[in-house]
Parts: structure tokens; C-alpha cells; sequence
């Protein structure tokens, strides 16, 4: 049984005949005719007894009438709902800073997704994003923490350390100040946040680099520092397995070891229920992966 020969059938018992229910319908008293006969010959029984002056149920075609109305019901029902759904979506534009391993981007999407939220992720660095944001370009952004102002509603999602990252035989560093001279990457001189780490590494360590290479990616930059071309000052939560197995990494101390990342996100924001959505986030960077080396 299909949708539009039920609706044919419950039209012709509600008109009387086949012809006002093909006005109803729009469509013609052959096409309302082949309909009813589909029926019959489905369930191997006459549904109307056809007269002259018009149709009238069978015993038969009385319980399909029934069940024909309450069907024709709940499928309206679906597609309201359905189209409700569709209407009331949560759709957001969220910027990340691309120091964060790529499955973190995919949990954030999966748990949007769990909740009818159509999450929309671009990548790039601390000040452009921010900047972004204060355009309303995106509903939120997760970036180093120290660029937001008290106007911005703000919560901090991570804190981890950062560490230097050589090729494999690298003699271990005891003392930063020997890292004088050497070749530093960073994966853009645009990041605000890794100037600034970088800046506070050289005035601690009193160290001059040989000079700075602008990588462009962290996967270029990773393939780099593990191919002996230089070091290299990162979050050790981008560290994955299959870079940390090519690499040699290098604990810092002191102020190394607060590097925060935060959510600014808008708390006035349309059809979003902004305490659930600081909820969700935190909880994606909660995953133990970003605590330990080698995720």
C-alpha cells in the first residue's frame, strides 16, 4: 500500500465519488480509479460498493478507512516534524587555531552533530580569529589565551606545556641557552601566539637564532625539525604518535608549562543555548589525548 493510493481511497469515501475526489486531488478520475483498484487487488477484497449516485464502504473498506486515516495523520506529522527540525537547526561558525590535532576538529563536529547542531570549522591563527570574530564572522573561536579583552565572554578549555621538538639525535637540552644559534621553525610568523612564546623563549634562554623559517603548516613543520633542519617550539598536545616516533622531545619548566587555550563565544547567540555549548566544548578537550604526548 503506498501514501497516495490511501489518500485517493480516504477522498473518495469523504467526497462520495470518484470524481469530486479527483477535483480534490487534481488529478483525473482514471488515475483516482487505478488507485482504488491497486488497493483491492493488494489485499484481494472490494473496498467500495459503486453506484450511481455514488460510493459507499464495504465492510472491509470500513477498517481500511480507519487505518488509512490514522496512517495519512502520522505521516503529516513526520513531515511537520521533520520540516521543524530542518528549521530550527543550530548553524555555527567556529574558528580554530591549527596548533590542535586534527581529531579534536572532528570530535567538536560529531558532538554538534549529536545535539542538531551544524558546525561550520576554519582554521587559522590567534589574532585573525579574534579579529574574525569581532567582525561577526564566526559564533566562536578557540585561541591562545592572553588576546581577548573583559568585553568577550571567555572560558578557558585547556592548559597545557609547550616543549622544543629536535631531530632524533638531538643531545638532550639541560639548559635552553644552548639552543643559541640554532634554526628555529614555526609553522607562521602571523601567529601572535607563537611570536610570543618565541620572544619569551629567547630573552629567557638569551638565545639569538641562526634565523627563523616560516614552515607554513605543522605537518611541513614537523617533516622538517625530525629531517634535522631545525627546531622548533610547540604545544605538546599537536605531538601524534607517528611525529613523536620521528622526533625527540624536550621539557621546558616555569611558564612553559601554562600555555591555555580558550573558547570565546558569543553568549547572546540565536537558537543556542550558550551554557551547553561552553559544556560541550570543555568536554571535547577533556579527552585524555590532550594531556599525553603521542595521542
Amino acid at each position: 500500500m503506498k501514501l497516495n493510493e490511501l489518500l485517493a481511497f480516504v477522498t473518495v469515501v469523504e467526497t462520495g465519488n470518484i470524481t469530486q475526489a479527483a477535483e480534490r486531488l487534481n488529478r483525473v478520475q482514471s488515475s483516482i480509479s487505478h488507485r482504488i483498484r491497486s488497493l483491492e487487488d493488494n489485499l484481494d477484497v472490494t473496498l467500495l460498493d459503486r453506484k450511481s449516485d455514488g460510493c459507499s464502504l464495504t465492510a472491509q473498506g470500513q477498517i481500511l478507512y480507519d487505518y488509512a486515516v490514522k496512517i495519512l495523520n502520522l505521516a503529516d506529522d513526520c513531515k511537520s516534524n521533520i520540516f521543524h527540525s530542518r528549521s530550527s537547526q543550530v548553524n555555527m561558525r567556529i574558528g580554530i587555531i591549527e596548533c590542535l590535532p586534527a581529531w579534536v576538529i572532528s570530535s567538536m563536529i560529531d558532538s554538534g552533530y549529536d545535539l542538531g547542531w551544524n558546525i561550520d570549522v576554519s582554521i587559522g591563527n590567534t589574532i585573525s580569529l579574534l579579529n574574525a570574530f569581532d567582525q561577526n564572522e564566526y559564533d566562536a573561536v578557540i585561541i591562545g589565551a592572553g588576546f581577548s579583552n573583559a568585553q568577550h565572554t571567555r572560558s578557558t578549555l585547556l592548559s597545557s606545556e609547550l616543549v622544543i621538538i629536535t631531530e632524533k639525535d638531538f643531545p638532550t637540552i639541560t639548559d635552553i641557552s644552548t639552543l643559541d644559534d640554532e634554526v628555529f621553525m614555526l609553522s607562521s610568523k602571523k601567529c601572535a601566539t607563537s611570536t610570543r612564546n618565541y620572544t619569551t623563549l629567547f630573552k629567557e634562554g638569551r638565545i639569538t637564532p641562526r634565523r627563523i623559517v616560516e614552515c607554513g603548516s605543522y605537518p611541513v613543520l614537523f617533516s622538517s625539525v625530525a629531517a634535522g633542519k631545525g627546531v622548533s617550539l610547540v604545544l605538546r598536545c599537536s605531538i601524534s604518535s607517528e611525529v613523536q616516533n620521528k622526533i625527540k622531545i624536550h621539557e621546558l619548566s616555569g611558564q612553559f608549562n601554562d600555555f591555555r587555550i580558550e573558547l570565546v563565544y558569543r553568549a547572546d547567540c540565536a537558537n543556542l543555548d550558550s551554557t551547553k555549548f561552553r559544556s560541550v566544548m570543555t568536554s571535547v578537550f577533556q579527552d585524555p589525548r590532550l594531556h599525553n604526548p603521542g595521542h
